[in-house]
Formats: structure tokens, sequence, C-alpha cells
């Protein structure tokens, strides 16, 4: 029996005249693992328009049964106050149309759906990335009454959403299950991050400086998102001077530079040690930068379970992070620092800078973490899980 799937995320996917892209994980090896081979899956999504030229940094959706119906708007205020009647008229066509739901969480647009999907009672599974009142709180530096009003009602209602799920998958395996517990029927903690670790070898001259003048140390962290920690880690660089270390910090990360970035670096005095190094495509081109670090930093304000920070784990980096979300299911606490906290950071940087054979066990240990990640291990248990839900949904049918 052929199925009808509705996919609903707040992803910002992209289109020109040769198809749909998409920027991250939401890639054509993800959307096969919610069908079968006959069936469709609809894309309610937001859409923008791409140039050309950076073409090079996005996966193009190929499949065939892959139909996006993405809403009119991209921001909030045009989504669901200036085009919402039209809005709300698609996805109930939408929902008359599938035979169950997919929503990624927390998602603006999935709360949306799934208030319409009352009416509708179709069988939803939940992929829950990461922790929906920690995403609003850290994306807005001024938050007044009214918004924090917001952000309860949005946070009550993912958990209410979450616990009524059909099944739901987790990317952490403590973290967000006990935030947002579940009722479902099938419950796992999965991870979306695609890797296929290659074999390294890691010993003692693995880990001797790579650059000749100063440690090379790296963050990636969209521009977008302030939740990143780019401040925090450009105050530990400031603090490392001042101990008399020069450290370069480079950042990969898309979306518009954030003047404040620049101008915290040029009034700390350290623009000359900070380089935005700007966006590549996924795979190889960010492997190849990874290589090039002797410390990878992710000091997070909330994360859900980080793709980068697994990236530079798979690469043997020694790493600091900070002990949000799920990142304490992947570093030693010997690494983790408290969020927002530049001085810690530079202590646990100094400390690695330090010794070759430091780095050289918390690298390792990283590397055999990253191990558990692979693509393969977590494929078979991804389908498995939606082979279990779309057999829910036929049996119900």
């Amino acid at each position: 029996m052929s199925l009808n799937c509705l996919y609903v995320h707040d992803h910002v996917f992209k289109k020109n005249e040769f198809g749909y892209f998409s920027e991250g994980k939401i890639t054509d090896k993800i959307f096969k693992d919610y069908v079968g081979e006959s069936d469709n899956i609809y894309v309610c999504s937001r859409m923008a328009n791409i140039d050309d030229h950076v073409l090079a940094n996005f996966s193009r959706i190929t499949l065939d049964n892959v139909v996006f119906k993405p809403v009119h708007g991209n921001t909030f205020p045009k989504i669901f106050l200036k085009y919402f009647f039209n809005n709300f008229l698609n996805i109930i066509k939408l929902l008359k149309k599938c035979d169950y739901i997919v929503i990624r969480l927390p998602s603006f647009l999935g709360v949306f759906v799934l208030f319409l999907n009352i009416f509708f009672r179709k069988k939803y599974f939940v992929e829950l990335v990461g922790d929906a009142e920690d995403a609003l709180i850290f994306r807005k530096n001024k938050k007044n009454y009214l918004y924090l009003l917001m952000v309860k009602f949005f946070v009550y209602f993912n958990k209410i959403f979450i616990r009524n799920a059909s099944g739901i998958i987790y990317v952490t395996k403590f973290n967000l299950q006990n935030k947002y517990p579940s009722k479902a029927k099938i419950n796992k903690g999965i991870s979306d991050v695609i890797l296929n670790i290659e074999k390294i070898k890691l010993d003692l001259d693995f880990y001797k400086k790579k650059n000749i003048d100063n440690f090379k140390i790296g963050l990636i962290g969209s521009f977008n998102n302030e939740y990143k920690g780019i401040d925090c880690a450009i105050r530990a660089i400031h603090e490392l001077k001042m101990l008399g270390f020069n450290t370069y910090l480079h950042i990969l990360g898309t979306g518009c530079l954030h003047d404040s970035y620049v101008s915290l670096a040029t009034q700390l005095g350290v623009r000359d040690l900070i380089s935005f190094d700007g966006s590549l495509a996924g795979g190889t081109a960010v492997f190849e930068w990874l290589d090039t670090l002797d410390i990878y930093i992710q000091p997070s304000k909330t994360e859900g379970l980080p793709r980068a920070l697994l990236e530079a784990m798979s690469r043997g980096l020694p790493i600091v992070a900070s002990n949000v979300g799920g990142i304490p299911e992947l570093i030693s606490s010997t690494w983790l620092i408290a969020p927002n906290d530049s001085t810690a950071l530079a202590k646990k940087i100094q400390t690695l800078m330090s010794s070759n054979d430091v780095r050289f066990q918390a690298g390792n240990e990283n590397y055999r973490t990253a191990c558990e990640y692979d693509f393969n291990l977590l494929s078979f248990q991804r389908k498995e899980f939606w082979n279990n839900a779309r057999s829910m949904v036929q049996d119900q049918l």
C-alpha cells in the first residue's frame, strides 16, 4: 500500500531553475528513511530563492517522490499574520491528503500543523532535535515579558504534542528525554547526524602542533544563531592573549556575519587573531578544514546534539565545549565548561596547549565516542524506527 507522508519543519529550503536544495542535515538520505519506495512525501517548510554561485554549499534534493509545498512567507509575522489564511488553507489540503505526519520539533510550523491535526487525528511522529525553551531564550538578546510569555506557551504545546505522539526520535540519549517525556509506542534515542567515520591513525605525532607559530582553534556555528557562543570564544582568545598566548581562532559558519562579533574582537584587541572563514559544503571540505586545527571548541549556550561537534570528534580533535543539551553525552566532563564562561574556556584551552600527551588522550577518547555515531549503525536504527512507524499507520488504514 502506498502512503502519503507530510513532513513539517521550519527549515528554509532553497530553489532555483535547477530544482530544490538544502543546507545542512536534510538530504536525500534523510528523506528516504521516512517513506517506502512507492510512497510520497510532501514537504511543508519555508522556501527562498538561491543564487547559482553559492550552490556548492548546498545539497540538491533529487528524489522524485519528494514534493515541496512551502508556506507563504519566511518570517513569523508573514507566515502567521500576513499570509495566515493562505497558509491555513494549504495546510488543511495537505492534512486531508496525507496518511501520517513527520514533525521536526521545535518548530513553529510544526506546532501550528499539530493544532490543525487535532481535527484530522492523523498519526504523527516527532523528531526532537533541540530544546524549544533554550532555543528561543538564547535567540534574542532583549527579552520583554510578552516574549517570555510566548516562549512559555510554545514550550508547553511542544511538551503536550511530544507526550501524545505516536512515535518519537530524540537526538540525545537522556537530556531531551528528561525534559520532554513521551507516551509514544515507539520511542528511540537516535542522533540525526550522518557521519561516515574514517579510520584514522592517532598517535603522539598526530597531535604535534600543526601550525608553527601559534595554535589554531576552530569553531563551527551559524552567525544567525547567537547561542553558538562565538562571543564567548572571542573573549577567551583575549584572555589567552593577556596570559601571553597568541592563539588563532577560525570560525566557520553560514549566515550574515554579525558586526557585533567584529566590533567585540576589535574592542578587545584580538581582531588580527580572529578569522571568519565563511561557509563550506558539507563533507570533505569541512573535514579538510577541521584537519588544519589543533583544538576545536563548542562554547554553545544551548544545543541538541551538535553535528559540528561530532564531526570534530570524528577527526580525533581535542575539544572544549559547554555542558548544555546533549554535549555532556559526548565529551568527558574534564573538558566541559559552563556556558558564557570565557575564563574557564581559556583555561581548558591552555591545558590542552600545554601537553602533546593531553591532546592525544582527549582526542583519542573523542574519536572512540564518535565511532558510536557512524552512519551505518545509526541508519539501521532509523530505518527500523520508520518501518515500524509505517506499519503502525498501515494497520490503522
